[in-house]
C-alpha cells in the first residue's frame, strides 16, 4: 500500500468517526429532550394528583393519616406565604419621615468666618498671624489654613 493510500484510509476513518460522533450527539440530545419532556409531564401529573388528594381530604372524602399530615403542612405553608406577602406589601409601602425638631429648641447654627486681616489688633490668646497672608490661625498650626504656607 502506498503512502497516499494510507493517508486516504486515515482520512476516511476520521470522517467516519466524525460522522458517527455527530449522529451519536444528535441521538443523545433528542433522547435527553424526550426524557426531560416525560419528566415534566410526570411532575405535572404528580402535582395534579397531590392537588386532588388535598382537595378530597379537605372535603372529607378521604382520611389517610399521611395525607392529613401533608394537608396540614400545606395549610401552614399557605398561611405563612399569605403573612409574608402582607409583610412584603407593608415593607414596600414604607416611606421615610423626616424627624420634627423638638418644640422650643432653636435650630443649631454654626458660624463660619473667613476673615483674613493683613493688619490689625494683636492676635487673641492661642492664635497667631500667618507671616504670608496675615490670617489668624491656631498657634499650633504647621500650615496656614488660608494660603497653605508653612508656619513653623
Amino acid at each position: 500500500m502506498g503512502f497516499l493510500d494510507q493517508i486516504g484510509k486515515t482520512f476516511t476513518q476520521g470522517v467516519d468517526r466524525a460522522k458517527f460522533e455527530a449522529e451519536k450527539f444528535q441521538k443523545t440530545t433528542r433522547l435527553q429532550g424526550e426524557v426531560n419532556e416525560f419528566r415534566r409531564q410526570l411532575d405535572a401529573k404528580l402535582m395534579e394528583l397531590g392537588q386532588r388528594a388535598y382537595d378530597l381530604q379537605r372535603a372529607g372524602q378521604i382520611s389517610a393519616p399521611s395525607i392529613s399530615e401533608m394537608s396540614a403542612a400545606v395549610d401552614q405553608l399557605r398561611a405563612t406565604v399569605v403573612a409574608k406577602e402582607e409583610e412584603l406589601k407593608l415593607s414596600q409601602n414604607d416611606v421615610f419621615i423626616e424627624p420634627m425638631p423638638s418644640p422650643g429648641t432653636p435650630p443649631q447654627q454654626v458660624a463660619i468666618t473667613y476673615d483674613t486681616p493683613v493688619a490689625g489688633p494683636p492676635p487673641a490668646a492661642g492664635l497667631r498671624a500667618c507671616a504670608s497672608c496675615g490670617f489668624q490661625m491656631p498657634a499650633t498650626a504647621m500650615f496656614c489654613p488660608s494660603c497653605g504656607a508653612r508656619t513653623g
